[in-house]
């Protein structure tokens, strides 16, 4: 996503549409709870995801792996299955389980979405408010049915610098000894549980080096996240998400 984000703004694009569908966000679904990434997941799977500088829109996101192919077939498209080491990666061992499951029962991939989509999603995926009579009768319906209302989402302006997920209150960090601490150790302790579990070093020498590697845009990114203008800057990105 951060490759897409980075194309995009450098290209001048306003939104970044995904391929994303049912079966695709059914993996994730699972691979992102063994990742312990349960609280980000509503975040991850819904229509429009306004945390990025660039939003994201998944307009597939009803649609099954087997009707998309399908459709290609018919429209005469050439379609290109990704060979990858089932073992090599918890997403590959998800992705074959999930395929399993979908053989022994059709409605499973469904049943993993339905159930996920339970969670309360954040305010960043609402959708904005179009008041507007030249707008079509069925963008305003696509509106009414992925939009949320205030009390069914929650509110989060923090969140990991390294995979932009949102962050839990017990994994803010207070900043009033900012000064006091190493830039390491600071970039460290403001990403979220998963990544210091899975890509960050929890040796300090070696957070360190790693640290350095690490480009200026995502070292930055603690310091412009406490400046509190993300709020601003998805509400104006996000404004003609459903205009023509």
């Amino acid at each position: 996503m951060l490759a897409l984000q980075k194309v995009a703004s450098e290209f001048g694009y306003n939104r970044i549409i995904l391929g994303s569908c049912i079966s695709r966000i059914a993996c994730h679904v699972i691979s992102a709870t063994v990742k312990g990434q349960g609280y980000s997941l509503p975040a991850d799977i819904q229509y429009v995801d306004a945390r990025w500088e660039v939003p994201v829109v998944l307009p597939l996101r009803d649609c099954f792996a087997q009707e998309i192919n399908m459709l290609c077939r018919l429209d005469g498209l050439k379609t290109v299955k990704l060979s990858t080491d089932l073992c090599s990666s918890i997403n590959g061992l998800v992705s074959s389980f999930v395929a399993l499951l979908q053989e022994e029962n059709p409605s499973r991939e469904s049943s993993i979405v339905r159930t996920a989509g339970k969670l309360t999603p954040f305010q960043f995926n609402r959708i904005p408010e179009i008041i507007d009579s030249n707008v079509p009768l069925t963008t305003r319906r696509c509106q009414k049915r992925y939009n949320l209302k205030s009390n069914e989402s929650v509110s989060s302006e923090s969140f990991c610098p390294l995979c932009n997920s949102p962050l839990d209150k017990s994994e803010i960090v207070d900043w009033s000894n900012i000064d006091s601490h190493r830039s390491s150790d600071i970039f460290y302790n403001t990403c979220c549980s998963s990544c210091r579990f899975q890509i960050l070093p929890s040796d300090s020498t070696t957070m360190e080096q790693f640290y350095m590697d690490f480009p200026q845009s995502v070292v930055s990114r603690p310091k412009q996240a406490n400046n509190g203008n993300l709020s601003l800057l998805r509400n104006f990105m996000c404004r003609p998400f459903f205009k023509t």
